[in-house]
């Protein structure tokens, strides 16, 4: 499968979802979901690369403090929400890092900050007509497991969602940096414990039409 990344200056990690296969034969809409990098390094070029692509919306997973300490430059703009996908105040997840690798800290992190989590695919699903873009700061983490729940609900296989999130080594020239199993097990136990990504979201706040409306973004 080919991923092209977006050629914006100032962003590494930046590309659209569109195109990618789903399990009924369809594919994602181009133009619906972009997943980037943080863009507080993005040119005016880059900026100008953004407003033609058409994004409407941007949802930054960071932190209040590291949006603080790297601003977003469209962070003044009304399309600019921030909604951190974790809570530093209590954030269990970190302290598995030495523990029990990667693996863990995203299986603790998608359970522990589920409410957080499905209020930033609600911005997603609530956005206007046109592009999202999501990011957090090197595109790959807490954007990629928020793009594996955004894809499941458009019911795209898992071995593309696992390319999708392992691309990201790719355009940070980093192999190894973003390992399969990781993602896949996300996908798992969102499917052990909720029944998949739609039973997740609705466990944890996201309602049946703004599950639909955001189906409807995703799918051609």
């Amino acid at each position: 499968m080919r991923f092209t990344p977006l050629p914006w200056p100032g962003l590494r990690n930046a590309r659209d979802l569109g195109g990618l296969p789903t399990a009924d034969g369809g594919q994602v809409r181009h133009g619906a979901v972009v997943r980037a990098d943080s863009p507080h390094r993005l040119t005016p070029d880059g900026v100008a690369a953004l407003r033609a692509h058409g994004v409407t919306r941007i949802v930054d997973l960071r932190s209040a403090d590291e949006a603080f300490l790297r601003p977003n430059v469209l962070a003044a703009d009304p399309m600019y929400r921030l909604v951190p996908f974790t809570d530093p105040d209590d954030d269990p997840a970190d302290e598995l890092w030495d523990l029990a690798g990667i693996d863990e800290l995203y299986r603790c992190r998608i359970a522990g900050d589920a409410r957080r989590i499905t209020t930033a695919v609600a911005a997603v699903a609530d956005a206007p007509p046109g592009a999202v873009l999501v990011h957090c700061q090197a595109g790959q983490d807490r954007t990629g497991m928020l793009v594996a729940l955004l894809l499941r609900v458009a019911a795209v296989p898992d071995d593309v969602i696992v390319a999708d999130y392992t691309f990201s080594s790719v355009c940070w020239e980093s192999p190894g940096e973003c390992e399969p199993e990781s993602i896949q097990a996300v996908l798992d136990l969102v499917d052990e414990r909720w029944g998949g990504a739609e039973g997740y979201l609705l466990a944890h706040g996201l309602s049946p039409d703004r599950l639909g409306a955001l189906r409807s973004r995703l799918r051609d």
